[in-house]
């Protein structure tokens, strides 16, 4: 058999990760980024770093253990400080609602074989001191993780140039079309398989996409305190959290704070449905407003960058991963949201395995680019 040619559209994380799946298998691979290196621009450079197992439904929380599994087991080689470190994720429950909303989520953890600890009242200031007192419960994810997106996607990248991937920066993919990418200057390229990782505006670039389930775009604010400033171990996040992330309201503001392993912390979130612009003042207001709420003394921390990122969202919160319907040469990996991070290894391997024909590690079907 010769070697299958292969363009990958992005190189943020999914596209970093899908070029290292690629090219481990013997495909000739090259990488199309638009910025000026891997990992630098998009929701890969905006996003928080977290590797988080989210319970929301069945086929989310398998690609989130496999992506989880696959960071833990074979991540590039990295500085330590942008390493996956295991940090664990601890959801914390303001009243009885919220503590039981957890209870549950631990038993589908425990069903699907996920660690996970339930914790209530002294139990949850042990795990986490800095914790607001009148909390009254937590459930504890100790596998958990973070790493910092660009230097993993650099490290992906560089990884798959060891082993004979290529990469072409600063520039532009206008269309693409079966078996061929076109560039804003009018040279085109020629592969046997072509992967969009591209983020939100991947669809846009391809033929037939009206037949996929849409992406749309979500905003959000993130703010990076000075180091020195580590007052918690774990990713915090509150219980009330899943319900932005899927969707069900038009803005959304919670706490999720993030260590780093540079003695900082990373303070969100929230969630618009817009693309990026300049910096809302008043929302990141709110944001630290109810850090401070679980955190108490997080708001006079201070605080040396603040920013916006747009997240790549799919109409039914399921990423799409998959071949295009109507295709036979083109793939496409986008619409993560906020889980782009954990799941880019995991989608990584689900698409190698579809270009190569291979029987996958988990079942592609929940993906599938042209799902009803």
């Amino acid at each position: 058999m010769s070697t299958l040619r292969i363009i990958v559209v992005g190189g943020g994380i999914v596209g970093a990760a899908c070029a290292r799946s690629l090219v481990r298998r013997g495909g000739q691979v090259e990488i199309i980024e638009a910025g000026d290196g891997p990992g630098l621009h998009g929701a890969t450079a905006a996003g928080m770093g977290h590797i988080v197992v989210n319970d929301a439904e069945p086929a989310g929380l398998q690609l989130c253990l496999l992506g989880r599994k696959l960071w833990r087991e074979d991540a590039p080689p990295m500085n330590p400080d942008d390493g996956f470190i295991e940090s664990g994720t601890l959801w914390m429950a303001e009243d009885q609602h919220g503590l039981d909303n957890l209870s549950r989520a631990a038993d589908r953890l425990a069903t699907a074989g996920v660690t996970a600890h339930l914790l209530e009242g002294a139990a949850l200031f042990d795990a986490e001191p800095a914790l607001s007192r009148d909390l009254i419960g937590g459930l504890q994810l100790p596998q958990d993780g973070v790493l910092y997106a660009p230097a993993a996607a650099a490290a992906l990248v560089a990884e798959s140039r060891r082993l004979g991937a290529t990469i072409r920066c600063r520039t532009r993919v206008t269309s693409v079309e079966e078996n061929r990418v076109v560039f804003a200057h009018g040279e085109s390229m020629v592969a046997d398989a072509i992967v969009i990782a591209s983020g939100l505006d991947a669809l846009e670039l391809c033929p037939g996409s009206e037949n996929c389930i849409p992406i749309h775009p979500r905003e959000g604010h993130l703010a990076i305190t000075t180091r020195g400033t580590c007052i918690i171990s774990h990713h915090v996040v509150e219980a009330g959290y899943q319900k932005g992330a899927q969707g069900e309201e038009d803005e959304a503001v919670a706490c999720a704070v993030l260590p780093r392993s540079t003695d900082q912390l990373c303070i969100g979130s929230s969630r618009r449905p817009r693309r990026a612009g300049g910096l809302d003042s008043d929302l990141m207001e709110r944001i630290i407003h109810r850090a401070e709420r679980f955190i108490p003394g997080i708001a006079g921390l201070p605080i040396i960058r603040k920013w916006t990122g747009t997240r790549a969202a799919s109409a039914d919160g399921r990423p799409l991963i998959g071949l295009l319907p109507g295709s036979s040469s083109l793939w496409v990996a986008a619409g993560f949201e906020g889980l782009g991070i954990t799941q880019a290894p995991a989608a990584a391997e689900l698409i190698a395995a579809s270009i190569f024909d291979e029987e996958p590690v988990i079942d592609p079907t929940p993906w599938d680019p042209g799902r009803n």
